[in-house]
């Protein structure tokens, strides 16, 4: 059996292969079977429906149009080519089941109710195309086939929800979100087959729904005169006034948008706190009749309704009546959180209606509050939904509570048989963080994809019987610190469509890695949408590829080198033959006065280079001695010259219009591999996707506007095709031909599929077209032949970027996911001549900041024309070396431990948790300890023992409080920084 066969059943073996779906469904259907063939939608295909099916055939309708520009005829059907819409009540007792088939001439959608019949649409919408990408006057779209068609795979589905109840919250009382975006965010709900949106339209902050009877609600209750700056309580007052409130007109506009799509709204007014809004408006509804000032600020606040004060009843079902005019939900949200007692305690009314009533306490008038209300709402025909603060006191008698406090209060609920839905903070509430330390301010908390994924509604604590009380579950948006629409959505996505399958598919079926393998067509429907998003790390489904990465993760140190024709110019890379106007793109000497001039002058280094210097063993030797673990080399930079022996161009250094051809090493990229290899490094490989040498990217026939591919791919397919294949064909040179791989280092990240496109990213804006190179079909190549192959597509965010690389920066934070500084030693990446070394003091600090927040040091050096490095670099690794020689226990194999840092003390822990160590930077090359060294924010385990590595002797120390103070012996010195090393 040959080598690439067992490859294959090994990579069949590690599921490499199982997602093999013609499209990727979320959430993931009850049972799906695909078959041969597609049925093709073009502009004579007829939908088939009667009126009733309406909602379901505008929508789908309004998507083709806006994203695919297609807009279909409804009709008798015809023998084929048509789309067949009906609901069929099948008397099963799930709402929302239907069935989907696809074959070559027909589609039918079957729906046991409406809303079933749209939810088959919106699979069907699922199985639309998302490439090719364009960017149109309107946004993105999907470009027709050559025929003008969309293939649908032909599939049997048949589905239904798991839960009955599955929502999505939006508080616009903190910040206040225009009609066009509500309705947006709607049918983002909708698209995930979600069926309530909560809608919290009062706060503390603001007043956001119009109330004819009393017009000052939204007169003065709807604006704040300021904001504060940053985390709550603030670090100042931004002084800008805020707010804005929906015409009840608007609000009907919105309930019929959200009907057409069967989704239901059920409105919030909080009460009896969270009510200082109203109270600004209309002080008499307070405790002790005011003023009240609408708050800046964000937290919980004292002043609520005064529950002694029959007027604030008057007051509250007047506001209900008009509320209940507006939304024909069974449902009417009452809020009932977070009531302080403070004013109750202190109001006379309040007091009164205690004894009155013989209530034992403040919380037993809360529970007469919600009480009141709910027994008005039943008398309307409507029933109370509360936060599970309504339980205490005791519950009102139809009430059903929303459980956020964890699940403790859903729990109890169900327990006394009332309806609950779980809304528990540490798996739905999707204003958390997610990530660590992230860049963007949020509420704090830490709710990455993976829980919410995880999160299962029915608690394991209720019966068989008490399981029923459990309707659904549903993730909340607080806008405390999301002041506009993006903001919103990169909160909500990609969290919602990990919800939606978690509310909707069943139990058995939830598997994150293939839902993470489905949610990368997902990130394409967003881009499609326009819809921001927070970019989660893809965790690599290939066992063997996550091994590599911890092995790579403990090697920390590795060496990256830039070297090409451009060497002999000085220059920065190849960047000067681009057409752009970046400092480093600078064009100087004696062609410099003329592109064209200076582009052949650049290509004819060619015939000069020569570096008859090169010895790739005295490189890997320095490295080693360095501490280095792993190597990147170019192989091929965006010049399109190859550092190796492609059959593709003789634009490379083995052509014999090279003069190093004749020389033995002249396969420089094989033997620069081989070296290091012998020295026990990792191996990477830089490929250039861009290549400015290729006619295929840069076609002659128009001129290179930028360093972009200068004409349209999806206008000329063939050619870049062929660019495609060039490209292919290069990388499995380097995959075949070059001994074992480690790594695919992969630049020029504006090689992209459109929809990866960052529009706020400045470099990313200027990406026109789609230049998508087919990364699936090269990474599966790749690991066919480098099995467990770590692929870097850098700065392409998904399955094939398994690592991020900063450039020339380091993280202020740890982050979650695997990363690596790349940066040079000198100010270039390339060979200049009497370049700028950085002190090597400054390389161990980066490379301690580096690794104590979890990241790996990629560090460049650029070698000469001649083919050496600069005698700066060689001392530089050197004395990196000796200093490793003693501290580098704390770098390799470690991991980031809370605090990080503490002043110029930065940590790192072994990987089990065993030991810490605490490296004390200097100013300079000598590091001289003061007499004692405080570690803030830690606590070291009293059995603990301190030592200093390449020292003997072990050292005093304390706990004060949360920080550790270690006692160093006098005169300690120490060159670069100095190790603690503490033993658990």
């Amino acid at each position: 059996m040959s080598k690439n066969i067992l490859a294959m059943l090994g990579l069949l073996a590690l599921g490499i292969f199982v997602h093999a779906q013609p499209a990727a469904i979320i959430p993931q259907p009850v049972s799906t079977q695909w078959h041969d063939g597609h049925f093709f939608i073009d502009a004579h295909t007829v939908i088939v429906a009667d009126e009733s099916e309406k909602p379901s055939v505008d929508f789908f309708n309004d998507y083709l149009q806006r994203f695919y520009g297609l807009r279909l005829h409804t009709g008798a059907a015809p023998t084929s080519n048509y789309i067949l819409l009906k609901t069929q009540p099948t008397g099963q007792p799930t709402d929302g089941r239907y069935t989907l088939s696809v074959t070559p001439g027909v589609i039918t959608i079957t729906g046991d109710t409406h809303p079933g019949t749209f939810y088959g649409m919106q699979t069907l919408i699922q199985l639309l195309p998302v490439s090719p990408f364009e960017s149109t006057s309107n946004g993105p779209a999907i470009r027709l086939s050559a025929d003008g068609n969309l293939a649908i795979p032909a599939v049997s589905i048949e589905d239904y929800p798991r839960f009955a109840y599955r929502g999505l919250h939006l508080d616009v009382g903190r910040h206040f979100f225009p009609v066009d975006f509500v309705k947006r965010y709607i049918d983002y709900l909708a698209l995930h087959k979600m069926n309530y949106f909560h809608w919290h339209l009062t706060e503390d902050q603001g007043w956001r729904i119009e109330i004819k009877k009393y017009p000052l609600l939204t007169e003065v209750g709807a604006w704040r005169s300021g904001t504060i700056i940053g985390h709550h309580p603030g670090t100042g007052d931004d002084s800008t006034r805020h707010g804005g409130y929906y015409t009840q007109d608007q609000i009907k506009e919105v309930v019929q948008y959200a009907a057409e799509r069967y989704i239901t709204i059920i409105p919030e007014i909080e009460m009896p706190g969270h009510a200082t809004a109203a109270l600004a408006s209309y002080p008499y509804l307070g405790c002790t009749g005011g003023p009240y000032t609408i708050p800046h600020n964000f937290g919980v606040h004292k002043d609520v309704f005064c529950a002694g004060n029959d007027s604030v009843f008057t007051f509250l079902q007047d506001v209900l009546d008009e509320v209940m005019t507006l939304f024909p939900s069974k449902y009417i949200h009452i809020g009932g959180d977070e009531c302080p007692k403070d004013s109750w305690k202190a109001c006379p009314k309040c007091q009164s209606r205690i004894k009155t009533l013989g209530l034992k306490n403040e919380e037993e008038l809360q529970s007469y509050f919600v009480q009141r209300i709910e027994k008005y709402l039943n008398s309307k025909g409507r029933q109370v939904i509360g936060w599970d603060e309504i339980l205490e006191g005791g519950i009102a008698p139809n009430a059903t509570i929303m459980s956020w406090r964890g699940e403790k209060g859903g729990i109890d609920a169900a327990k006394q048989h009332h309806n609950v839905i779980m809304t528990p903070g540490d798996h739905v509430y999707f204003d958390h963080a997610q990530t660590h330390n992230d860049d963007s301010l949020t509420i704090g908390g830490y709710l990455p994809l993976e829980t919410v994924y995880s999160y299962e509604p029915v608690p394991k604590e209720l019966s068989g019987d008490e399981t029923k009380y459990v309707l659904g579950a549903q993730a909340n948006i607080w806008t405390e610190y999301m002041a506009n629409t993006r903001k919103v959505e990169y909160m909500i996505f990609p969290r919602l469509s990990a919800l939606s399958e978690v509310l909707w598919s069943p139990k058995e079926s939830h598997n994150y890695m293939d839902f993470q393998h489905r949610l990368a067509t997902q990130y394409k429907r967003y881009a499609l949408w326009k819809a921001n998003s927070y970019q989660v790390y893809f965790k690599p489904t290939d066992s063997l590829v996550r091994q590599k990465i911890a092995q790579w993760q403990d090697s920390k140190f590795g060496l990256l080198m830039h070297w090409g024709t451009y060497s002999q110019w000085g220059v920065v890379e190849s960047w000067s033959i681009c057409p752009e106007d970046e400092g480093w793109e600078q064009r100087h000497g004696a062609y410099s006065a003329n592109y064209f001039d200076y582009v052949q002058a650049y290509q004819k280094l060619q015939t000069t280079f020569n570096p008859v210097h090169f010895d790739p063993s005295k490189w890997a030797a320095a490295a080693k001695e360095a501490g280095m673990k792993y190597v990147v080399f170019t192989t091929k930079h965006h010049d399109g010259f190859c550092m190796f022996d492609t059959k593709q161009t003789d634009y490379k250094i083995t052509s014999d219009q090279t003069p190093f051809h004749t020389n033995p090493k002249s396969n420089v990229a094989k033997e620069v591999f081989d070296a290091f290899r012998q020295n026990n490094f990792m191996i990477g490989a830089y490929f250039s996707k861009p290549d400015w040498h290729s006619t295929n990217y840069w076609w002659p026939y128009f001129p290179p506007k930028d360093r972009n591919v200068n004409y349209d791919p999806a206008r000329y397919p063939q050619r870049w095709q062929a660019f495609k294949d060039y490209t292919y064909n290069q990388i499995q040179e380097l995959m075949t031909g070059y001994g074992k791989m480690d790594l695919l280092w992969l630049d020029g990240g504006w090689v992209r599929p459109l929809s990866t496109v960052d529009p706020g990213i400045d470099w990313q804006r200027g990406i026109r077209y789609d230049q998508d190179v087919d990364m699936p079909k090269i990474a599966a190549m790749a690991r066919n032949h480098q099995p467990g192959l770590i692929v870097v597509d850098r700065s392409v965010p998904g399955e094939y970027e398994n690592y991020t690389t900063p450039e020339q920066s380091v993280p202020v934070h740890p982050m979650d996911d695997p990363w690596e500084t790349c940066m040079t030693m000198g100010d270039s990446w390339s060979y200049v001549p009497h370049d700028h070394y950085k002190p090597t003091t400054q390389l161990i600090q980066l490379l301690v900041k580096i690794v104590s927040r979890g990241g790996n040091f990629l560090l460049n050096v650029g070698p000469s024309p001649e083919g050496d490095w600069d005698d700066t670099a060689y001392a530089r690794l050197k004395e990196i070396g000796a200093w490793m020689k003693i501290n580098g226990e704390g770098i390799y194999n470690s991991r980031p431990i809370s605090p990080w840092s503490s002043g110029n003390v930065y940590l790192t822990q072994s990987k089990d948790s065993s030991n810490v160590y605490a490296f004390f930077l200097g100013e300079g090359k000598d590091v001289v300890l003061p007499a004692e060294v405080t570690i803030n924010n830690f606590s070291a385990r009293p059995q603990s023992h301190v030592t200093i590595l390449g020292r003997k002797e072990k050292l005093k120390w304390r706990q004060e409080g949360k920080n550790m103070i270690i006692s160093a012996p006098p005169n300690i010195h120490g060159d670069y920084a100095i190790t603690f090393k503490i033993s658990k």
